[in-house]
């Protein structure tokens, strides 16, 4: 029988993630269960890593190029994928065909041997590409997966290998303890304003350690971090989520949750057991049903609108729901090809090892996105909701600036808008210093932008949600009316609070994929690439599946780069993730504007 399918019209360009995964009856993948998935995908991952993997026992995704010998991008991160051969070398699995493999246990000790050749005599990581120090940038990470692999192989290793492998471990361990773990779990709380750095480097390098103290026979580790341990897991909030600062991060939620997953694992915690049903209920109501994470409540990241799936899927397989979900997330990560190494990448197939190792066993259930609808709120104003083919999303959260940290964005009530047929259709996310991408922001009569809101809620129930935004000067709505399966209608309104010659605006990131074609009222056509846009009076809008209805004043500007925290470049000129941004002026009288989508 056919339980679901994540079907999504095929796009002429692949820009755009959409894939057509269903949850059985893959066309590459033939395993409809859990943890056989994850051992068939790891097996045909690593028959790639074994052909690419470098002499010196680095692992990596392609050959080098001939104009980077030095392969400069490499990551020590990478080396986590020394979790995968070691897992299936030791693991019977029907779907698992490197069991007892020579290849996947010489590969895992040539990769160790390079890991242990790495860690200084005072345990820092000094990762080498053929001779040269490279970026050790997040090597507890990789510390973390070698002491699960060493952990796996200790019985096939000599006697020197093993001393070798164990004394570096400590050596790094010993440092990780003494200058990120031991100085922090007396912190008032385990938020990134206190801590320093976000909650999950805290839960993931005091896991590391925890487990070397385990696997190295060093109790006074286990003693000294299981109780910070216990004391993380209760800092989960009742909406399901860790806050870093003061609200949800998606993508870093997932390494949060595999610190309750391991802590429930070795000590039957019943606090980490409480935090994994309230995250598993948390990400299966804020995913869209392509795979998606729906932004629009972290701080963090923007999405750019790519299903993953790494960490934590089996904190989620300890409840039947939890099981199908982390199935799905992987099936959508995945796509519709069959090569994981290009779809995943090595750290996120190193985390698919975790997930299979810790894996849970049981019977699947429904998840939300196979419901015909469903609404999520979480303890602090957000929602997400599920309309026949539509979803939507608002988040109310508001918060200080962080000027300081170029990590935290800047709260600015974001929107989302998803289709079945189209994907997102409104791509809503908090950002840096771009008024542009506030939902409202208010154009000052002397030039100025002010879009940070004062304060924020949602008023509503099943049928119907508002959004209301105050600024200075105005109080503001924001609502979503799902009229049928083809038809969604934005509207929203302002009203002053006190006079002032000021003019609020509702924006709308619209996500456009460049390449594709955007038809904009009177017969015009574009081809959306790199040249700019700025479209006034148009009226309507076509592009991908979709069509807008615009009220007069509406204005369309693309390409609009978005902010990233990482690299070198704060808004980088990445056509790809570029938005056209949907700029509408409001009345002070209340006066509601309206802006309808349908769906061919």
């Amino acid at each position: 029988m056919k339980i679901f399918t994540v079907a999504l019209a095929a796009l002429a360009f692949s820009a755009c993630h959409l894939q057509a995964a269903t949850l059985d009856h893959h066309p590459h993948w033939s395993s409809e269960k859990l943890p056989d998935l994850y051992y068939e995908v790891l097996s045909r991952s690593l028959d790639q890593a074994l052909e690419l993997q470098a002499p010196d026992g680095r692992y990596r995704t392609a050959m080098p190029a001939v104009s980077d010998p030095d392969e400069s991008g490499w990551r020590v991160t990478w080396m986590q994928f020394i979790y995968a051969p070691a897992l299936l070398y030791h693991t019977d699995n029907p779907a698992n065909r490197y069991r007892g493999s020579r290849q996947a246990l010489e590969s895992a000790i040539r990769a160790g041997d390079y890991l242990a050749g790495i860690v200084e005599a005072d345990g820092s990581v000094l990762p080498r590409v053929n001779g040269k120090p490279t970026n050790p940038l997040d090597a507890h990470r990789t510390m973390y997966c070698w002491t699960e692999a060493y952990a796996l192989l200790k019985p096939h290793l000599d006697s020197g290998r093993a001393a070798r492998w164990a004394g570096a471990l400590r050596r790094a361990g010993e440092l990780i303890a003494a200058e990120e773990v031991f100085p922090r779990i007396n912190r008032p709380k385990y938020t990134s304003p206190f801590l320093g750095f976000s909650p999950n480097h805290l839960g993931l390098r005091a896991t590391t350690v925890w487990r070397m103290g385990m696997v190295l026979d060093i109790p006074e580790w286990v003693e000294k971090v299981q109780p910070a341990l216990k004391r993380f897991v209760n800092h989960i909030r009742p909406g399901g989520y860790w806050e870093e600062h003061n609200g949800p991060t998606m993508s870093y939620d997932y390494l949060n949750v595999s610190v309750a997953g391991l802590l429930w694992h070795y000590s039957s915690e019943p606090d980490a057991m409480r935090a994994m049903r309230l995250n598993t209920d948390f990400h299966t109501h804020w995913t869209t049903p392509d795979g998606i994470d729906i932004h629009t409540v972290d701080q963090r990241n923007r999405s750019h609108f790519s299903p993953r799936a790494s960490y934590g899927l089996f904190a989620f397989s300890h409840f039947p729901h939890g099981r199908r979900y982390a199935r799905f997330r992987l099936l959508t990560a995945l796509g519709d090809g069959d090569e994981p190494l290009q779809a995943m990448g090595l750290e996120s197939l190193a985390r698919i090892a975790q997930d299979a190792y810790y894996h849970v066993d049981g019977v699947e259930t429904t998840i939300p996105q196979q419901e015909h609808s469903y609404r999520h709120t979480l303890d602090r104003p957000a929602v997400a909701c599920k309309k026949g083919s539509w979803v939507y999303s608002m988040s109310a959260l508001v918060g200080p600036e962080r000027p300081l940290s170029q990590f935290y964005l800047d709260r600015i009530v974001p929107v989302s808008l998803w289709h079945a047929k189209t994907a997102h259709i409104i791509g809503g996310g908090n950002s840096k210093r771009q008024p542009e991408l506030a939902t409202f922001a208010v154009h000052r009569a002397d030039g100025e932008w002010s879009y940070l809101p004062l304060d924020a809620l949602i008023a509503g129930s099943r049928e119907a949600d508002t959004m209301c935004v105050a600024h200075e000067g105005f109080s503001l709505r924001f609502t979503f009316d799902i009229e049928d399966d083809t038809r969604a209608v934005v509207r929203a309104q302002a009203e002053f609070t006190y006079d002032r010659p000021d003019t609020a605006y509702l924006h709308l990131p619209l996500v456009l994929h460049a390449g594709g074609t955007l038809e904009a009222g009177a017969g015009r056509s574009f081809t959306l690439s790199a040249r700019r846009l700025d479209l006034s009076g148009v009226g309507e809008l076509s592009h991908n599946g979709w069509h807008a209805s615009l009220p007069p004043a509406a204005r369309l500007r693309w390409p609009y780069y978005t902010y990233s925290p990482y690299g070198d470049v704060r808004v980088p000129e990445n056509i790809h993730n570029a938005l056209g941004v949907l700029a509408v002026p409001l009345k002070n009288d209340g006066e509601w504007v309206e802006i309808s989508f349908s769906v061919d």
